[in-house]
């Protein structure tokens, strides 16, 4: 007969922590210290505060932030790159994957990007594999037209 123990009593005299492969060593969990657990907390608050800083949520879309770059020859046209923001529920804590997007290296726009015209205030987007869509004036108080004003304030100056 098989005795059946609790995976919690189990793992919790023996809990590793694989640091991944290529020769990093495990660690056991009860060997870090509170100013080690710190150390790494403050880290990684200050690479979520970059990713925050980076992709900046609107709606359903996230926006790479920091690469806008002007399109073309166009001074008051500004690209970047853009991808859903997405949650599962089945996902680690509500952590998902959203795919990143990808750049043709023989282009200067990515395979998804969106395009604010600061000049005539509209929005334009290009899905991946496809071409850009129709240029359109956001709607009064949705997430189009916030993103459109903080592009256009921040890009303007």
């Amino acid at each position: 007969m098989i005795q059946r123990v609790p995976l919690l009593r189990l793992l919790s005299g023996s809990l590793m922590l694989l640091m991944g492969s290529g020769g990093i060593p495990a660690v056991r969990a009860e060997t870090a210290t509170s100013a080690e657990q710190q150390a790494l907390l403050e880290r990684l608050r200050q690479r979520q505060a970059q990713e925050h800083e980076r992709w900046r949520r609107f709606g359903d879309v996230e926006v790479d932030w920091t690469s806008w770059k002007p399109f073309d020859s166009h001074p008051y046209i500004w690209v970047t790159p853009w991808r859903r923001a997405v949650t599962r529920p089945t996902a680690i804590g509500g952590l998902s994957w959203p795919s990143t997007p990808e750049s043709n290296p023989k282009s200067n726009v990515p395979d998804r990007a969106l395009a604010v015209n600061c000049r005539d205030l509209t929005l334009n987007r290009k899905r991946a594999g496809s071409n850009w869509g129709d240029w359109r004036v956001p709607g009064a108080g949705t997430p189009a037209e916030q993103l459109l004003l903080d592009a256009c304030s921040s890009l303007s100056s």
